[in-house]
């Protein structure tokens, strides 16, 4: 696999994809299974929505539920995975490499730089190509595992159209990257067109006036011309690989243009803020202090950056929940009745929250999704840091202090849990800030103990990644490692408890024991909690064994 750097690449990323893939699928079976054993009730129920509701999700009322699953599947978790994996590799493909340094030994080869992008091109859409296709091939065996019937959809169409959207954005990243050797922004801005997109597309058709605006949207087109009912649209598909292909055209002429970096001729942005006299102090406190007065210290402060945005970010949305659900209570909109007129599938989505509370209202807006996305950046993070000294070479320098191998793992270790409790008091600050500004009354007790449980979620997750991580030595397994874990359960815990009947096999997914019967609501179920961090220290403890024996790379 090192005979060639398109050989090579596909080796870097082929368990990320295998991975993701898995993930999927496990996500889509276990979501049919539930569905398909809820029998002729819930088949009657989706024949009876709205024919623009329909349209929107990209079915026909005689989909049934196996329609309904794979629509979520199709427009919502399976592009966001594919078109991830597009983004990494594209942003990854020249400017990762100047910023790992290794430009200077790909540039001695005798290859043009022409050939070194088709081969880093190739290589991500190789992978793009096979993840989507495999991951829609596995829809099916999903399908004939939970005995639902998908012989009235197109899913090939589908599968076409989902693929060239995330080829698009993997594009844009793949010229970004190539035109600035900027891997942060060539990944951030792929990022975040496909968040601006699916918002579009979503969004747009829904006001008078601008919802043809949506077509403008690529993320639309994933959906919404509906091609599981009605086929591929060969126009607008054309036109995006046209895109494609420009961007494609751009990365060739961004990296023939330009002198290359190899590792340290870019400082990072954050430097460059802290050489900045009006934005020092900020750049210097989302860096960190890089405080060296020890191996926990350390590991701690270089989470700072993570802490503070996706802390930060967390924090703010739940002060600003507590008046905006106040307010929706004065106004003629009964949010409790429109939320409970949406479909099965999107209320598991939120953990069938009751919006008619304040309780269910910031379960459903920040507990089942922005919190566990908040802590699990902060926490894997934090997991991943013991195989990035190994990345960075920097193993060396730390196996020289006088400590064992043992103690610098659990060191490292000690991060993940110190961080994921900071994210805790974080959403417990917001929320707890939020009920107060909107007199909401909300027990505060069970506020904080939604804050332990989403403490304990993030240690089990950045338990995953510290075992992946100290077993392999190889930072991308830790982090593919743990957000398949995430996903996986995730997609458990939301789909699985639609049928009642199947209600407890929840029970293996971590985020069953987060978020079982709202903690706001209940308050802390204490075995809950022993589950989250008794398993988490079954992790670490294998980590550090498997850590101290194995030959350290780098």
């Amino acid at each position: 696999m090192l005979r060639t750097v398109y050989l090579k690449s596909l080796r870097d990323r082929w368990l990320g994809a295998v991975i993701a893939v898995a993930s999927l699928f496990a996500i889509a079976w276990m979501g049919l299974w539930a569905y398909a054993d809820m029998g002729d009730e819930a088949t009657d129920f989706i024949s009876q929505m709205p024919e623009a509701y329909l349209s929107l999700l990209g079915i026909t009322s005689d989909s049934g539920v196996a329609g309904l699953m794979l629509s979520n599947m199709f427009n919502f978790l399976g592009p966001f995975v594919i078109a991830g994996l597009g983004i990494s590799m594209g942003a990854a493909a020249i400017a990762g490499e100047e910023a790992a340094g290794t430009m200077n030994v790909l540039g001695a080869m005798p290859r043009s730089r022409a050939r070194l992008l088709r081969s880093k091109a190739l290589a991500a859409a190789t992978i793009v190509l096979v993840a989507g296709v495999a991951a829609s091939a596995s829809y099916v065996v999903a399908a004939a595992l939970a005995g639902a019937d998908v012989g009235s959809m197109d899913l090939a169409a589908a599968t076409v159209h989902m693929l060239v959207v995330c080829l698009m954005f993997g594009s844009l990243s793949l010229a970004l990257g190539a035109w600035t050797g900027n891997r942060a922004l060539a990944s951030g801005v792929g990022v975040g067109l496909v968040v601006l997109s699916f918002l579009a597309s979503g969004l747009l058709p829904l006001f008078d006036g601008v919802a043809s605006w949506a077509k403008a949207s690529p993320w639309y087109w994933i959906s919404g011309s509906q091609p599981m009912t009605t086929g591929i649209d060969w126009a607008p598909l054309v036109v995006l690989l046209a895109v494609t292909a420009v961007f494609v055209g751009t990365a060739w002429w961004g990296l023939v243009r330009r002198d290359l970096g190899a590792g340290a001729a870019r400082a990072p942005i954050l430097e460059r803020l802290r050489e900045d006299p009006r934005l020092g102090r900020i750049g210097a406190m989302l860096a960190g202090s890089a405080s060296t007065r020890g191996i926990a210290t350390k590991a701690l402060t270089d989470l700072r950056p993570f802490l503070v945005v996706a802390g930060g970010a967390m924090l703010l949305q739940a002060l600003v929940l507590g008046p905006l659900f106040s307010a929706m209570q004065r106004s003629a909109v009964n949010i409790g009745e429109v939320v409970d007129s949406m479909p099965e599938s999107i209320l598991a989505m939120v953990g069938f929250a009751d919006f008619s509370t304040a309780e269910g209202w910031y379960f459903g807006e920040l507990m089942t999704i922005v919190a566990p996305v908040a802590v699990a950046v902060i926490a894997i993070n934090a997991g991943a840091a013991l195989a990035s000294e190994e990345k960075r070479r920097t193993v060396s320098v730390l196996a020289t202090m006088p400590v064992s191998r043992r103690s610098l793992a659990i060191r490292k270790a000690a991060a993940i849990a110190v961080g994921s409790l900071v994210a805790g008091v974080a959403l417990f600050a917001g929320v707890a800030g939020g009920s107060a500004i909107a007199g909401l009354g909300m027990d505060v007790a069970h506020i904080a103990a939604a804050g332990v449980l989403l403490a304990g979620l993030g240690t089990l997750l950045g338990s995953v990644a510290f075992v992946a991580g100290a077993v392999t030595g190889r930072v991308n397994v830790a982090i593919g490692a743990s957000t398949g874990v995430a996903v996986l359960g995730w997609g458990i815990n939301s789909f699985v408890p639609v049928n009642p009947d199947l209600a407890d096999w929840a029970r293996v997914s971590l985020f069953y024991y987060y978020a079982a019967g709202n903690p706001l609501e209940i308050g802390l179920t204490w075995w809950h909690l022993a589950v989250l961090v008794g398993v988490s220290a079954a992790l670490v403890a294998v980590g550090v064994a498997a850590y101290s024996r194995r030959d350290l790379r780098g």
